[in-house]
């Protein structure tokens, strides 16, 4: 997957994720960080699920 083309997606998904779960004793840009890093997984295992079928 080209990162560049994902990475406004990523944030935006990550964002919305970002405002609704609080991760206690965790400062936002550490949290933002973590759920990009979630989103971008989950979007690279989705899109390999669709590659394959």
């Amino acid at each position: 997957m080209d990162n560049d083309i994902y990475n406004p997606l990523v944030r935006d998904l990550a964002d919305r994720v970002n405002k609704i779960v609080n991760i206690p004793l965790v400062n936002e840009e550490n949290e933002q960080i973590f759920f990009e890093l979630v989103v971008t997984i989950l979007l690279q295992l989705f899109l390999d699920t669709l590659d394959n079928n």
